[in-house]
């Protein structure tokens, strides 16, 4: 019991830890303000003309259509994106044999995958609003994926091996053209133009097709839910730890 009661508490640690982050990344989204493409331009050529390009470290929000003047093709659905990642995974079953603490064996066939080829491939893009367009720089960002592709191909011949090829299976998420998404980043300079990427400290970077409000939403829904986890694991925790401990 008092095993099960400290896998508890450090679950309990972990879910609170968790949720400072959430509440953390609640008060950077609603301290940061949300800039068009056209006023992060004037901005730039202010500080460009001021201090120089260099010193341009800005947060800010931007929000609108991603734009690509040449679309990557998605490696699974080949539609037109600016990042994407993909796995292919060989699917296969196999028979295994167990034995169990009282020395008796179970025969059984248990289901595995293992991964072939993956990949997460991103490149600079714009995302334009009604005054503009600005760059966007996603590596390093948080990308809030939508799925594109997930395609199961079987085995022509499984065989009677003792492990049996079931088929390939090939999944793909991917940040499409046209899509309407918000950023939150740092401004800084991308080879003589404003561009939004992650702060020079590395500081977070969101790239979600949530608008503002929905992200906040999200955020606070999750760490809501992590504060009642924490909660009813630690008070679960202690419990079993004092139990365990007097008996």
């Amino acid at each position: 019991m008092e095993i099960i009661g400290v896998i508890l508490l450090i679950v309990a640690g972990s879910c609170l830890w968790v949720r400072r982050r959430r509440q953390a990344m609640l008060t950077t989204i609603g301290s940061t303000e949300t800039y068009t493409a056209a006023l992060l331009e004037d901005i730039y050529r202010r500080v460009a003309t001021a201090v120089g390009a260099d010193a341009l470290a800005q947060r800010c929000e931007v929000s609108g259509v991603v734009e690509m003047d040449a679309p990557l093709l998605g490696k699974v659905s080949s539609a037109m994106c600016a990042a994407y990642r993909f796995t292919i995974s060989r699917e296969y079953e196999e028979t295994v044999t167990e034995t169990d603490p009282q020395g008796k064996t179970q025969t059984k066939v248990q289901r595995g995958s293992e991964v072939i080829e993956s990949g997460d491939v991103r490149m600079p893009f714009y995302v334009r609003d009604e005054t503009g367009r600005i760059l966007i720089d996603p590596e390093g960002a948080d990308i809030d994926w939508q799925n594109t592709a997930s395609i199961f191909e079987p085995a022509n011949d499984p065989g009677f091996a003792r492990r049996r090829m079931l088929g390939v299976k090939r999944t793909e998420q991917a940040l499409p053209i046209g899509e309407r998404v918000f950023v939150l980043g740092h401004a800084v300079d991308r080879g003589g133009r404003p561009a939004l990427a992650r702060g020079p400290k590395g500081e977070k970077m969101i790239i979600s097709r949530k608008n503002e409000r929905q992200l906040i939403i999200k955020i606070e829904r999750s760490a809501r839910n992590l504060l009642i986890a924490a909660v009813i694991c630690g008070a679960l925790g202690v419990m079993l730890l004092v139990w365990g401990l007097l008996t």
